[in-house]
């Protein structure tokens, strides 16, 4: 298994599927003729060189235009609350989400609705704190100046759930620990613990699988001092009634069905995406559980958008 972030494959997918030519920067709105504005949270992009983002996204320009009869705008956004905004008010008719800020901009706008979402193997995502086997850890004070090895490209949910853990103690995980070193992947960051590098990780549980597969006996040394809530997937959101239902239909349709075409089996094997699926039935109740276990953070709230982004875009788990 991968360790890539599977939503920024998702991002990446989207942004590839509806990528609008250089220099199209005006503001498309819904109509007949297919065309719709995207917003993609910013958090998609983390540590993603703009080159290897372009590179992804061109082989389906066309595709998507000459087989779904979509052409799209990508818009870059850096809050969830304003992306959601921006879906209630037309402004942009599709937004790509992680899982937990899709509940939070439930919270306020109840009226915006799952479309689809993107899979790396589970439905439910987790992320675990790690630590060696024979350190004790009862309460998160234990590790209070050790060292965290956190990975480069660590998932959001993970980097939200790290984030939770210390404020239950009333510090950051700046405060919390004395030093953080960021090891290129998860098993990297796995391998720092076992080696006496650093004292803790926060992994998925897609990349702590697959470490436990491909090192059994380094996995053998560590153990799991805490677990995350259950995570919602990513999504492709919407509010119905803002968009034309037929582009609707044609786009989910199109996604839905991506990988039975060579071109999009290469890039959803590329940036770690196992499926894009329908919304399935307990998805509502698990975005009210991590709404509820991880309450949004409270923060100003600014409208001002990014640019907008052109040819960018079981087990443990």
């Amino acid at each position: 298994m991968s360790t890539r972030p599977c939503l920024l494959g998702f991002g990446l997918l989207v942004g590839g599927l509806l990528a609008v030519a250089p220099g199209q920067a005006d503001p498309l709105v819904a109509s007949p003729a297919g065309s719709v504005r995207i917003g993609l949270m910013s958090s998609l992009f983390r540590d993603v060189p703009r080159p290897l983002a372009q590179a992804a996204m061109q082989p389906f320009k066309e595709m998507m235009v000459t087989q779904m009869r979509v052409n799209g705008q990508l818009v870059n956004i850096n809050d969830p609350e304003v992306l959601a905004q921006q879906l209630s008010q037309g402004e942009v008719q599709l937004g790509v989400f992680h899982g937990f800020e899709f509940a939070w901009a439930r919270l306020k706008h109840p009226e915006l609705q799952p479309l689809m979402i993107a899979v790396n193997y589970h439905r439910h995502l987790h992320s675990y704190l790690i630590v060696g086997r024979d350190m004790e850890v009862t309460a998160i004070e234990d590790l209070n100046k050790k060292t965290l090895a956190l990975p480069r490209r660590a998932r959001e949910h993970s980097r939200l759930f790290l984030q939770r853990l210390g404020q239950g103690n009333g510090q950051e995980p700046k405060q919390l620990f004395a030093q953080t070193v960021t090891p290129a992947n998860s098993e990297e960051a796995l391998d720092n613990i076992v080696d006496g590098v650093a004292q803790a990780t926060v992994v998925d549980g897609v990349a702590l699988e697959s470490y436990k597969h491909l090192k059994p006996g380094r996995f053998a040394k560590l153990k799991v001092a805490r677990q995350s809530p259950t995570f919602p997937a990513a999504v492709i959101a919407y509010r119905p009634g803002a968009v034309d239902e037929q582009l609707i239909l044609r786009f989910r349709e199109g996604m839905l069905h991506a990988s039975d075409l060579p071109v999009g089996r290469q890039l959803m094997i590329m940036w770690n995406l196992t499926s894009i699926e329908p919304v399935p039935p307990d998805y509502e109740q698990t975005l009210a559980d991590i709404a509820k276990a991880y309450p949004p953070p409270v923060v100003a709230v600014t409208t001002k958008e990014q640019p907008p982004v052109t040819g960018r875009t079981g087990g443990i788990e």
